[in-house]
């Protein structure tokens, strides 16, 4: 397993809670981070891992950018990008008028950037079963005695997967 970004110490509390071989399944997991970093190199891998069939799971930071994946070669919006690069282009991703911390609709959110509502209407709608993303923190919410169905449901995928 191929994972990314800064807050992978909840991802990985998470995935050894539900199932301690997750290290040896084949897939890509991208968490959150404050500090985004090569971001090109992990929309290709986005993309490979889409067109593939590879398992993806993606966290907050990870869902945007599958969004913006999927904005530009799915949805044909080639200049897809977030606010939070501050380069030009189609800000698919915009930040947010303030911090989004805390339960909202039963979910834990802690994120200054959101994906518009078109594009991530159109990607749940739309992705291929390989693809798990969420724009809130399931890993925070996932106990030993409660695993996040979303994380369990790519873990089983992943588990499956030849």
């Amino acid at each position: 397993m191929e994972i990314h970004n800064s807050f992978q110490t909840s991802v990985k509390k998470a995935l050894d809670e539900i199932d301690i071989d997750w290290p040896k399944y084949r897939g890509l997991i991208i968490c959150g981070t404050h500090s985004p970093e090569n971001v090109e190199f992990l929309l290709d891998k986005i993309t490979l891992a889409r067109a593939k069939g590879l398992p993806f799971y993606g966290e907050c930071f990870g869902h945007q950018l599958a969004c913006i994946e999927w904005a530009r070669n799915m949805m044909g919006i080639s200049k897809a990008t977030s606010q939070e690069f501050g380069l030009e282009g189609v800000f698919v991703v915009k930040k947010l008028p303030q911090l989004n911390v805390g339960l909202k609709d039963g979910e834990s959110y802690w994120n200054n950037y959101a994906v518009k509502e078109d594009v991530e209407k159109d990607y749940f709608k739309n992705r291929p079963p390989n693809m798990f993303s969420s724009q809130f923190h399931a890993s925070y919410q996932s106990s030993i005695d409660k695993p996040h169905p979303l994380i369990k449901s790519f873990l089983e995928y992943a588990k499956s997967y030849k």
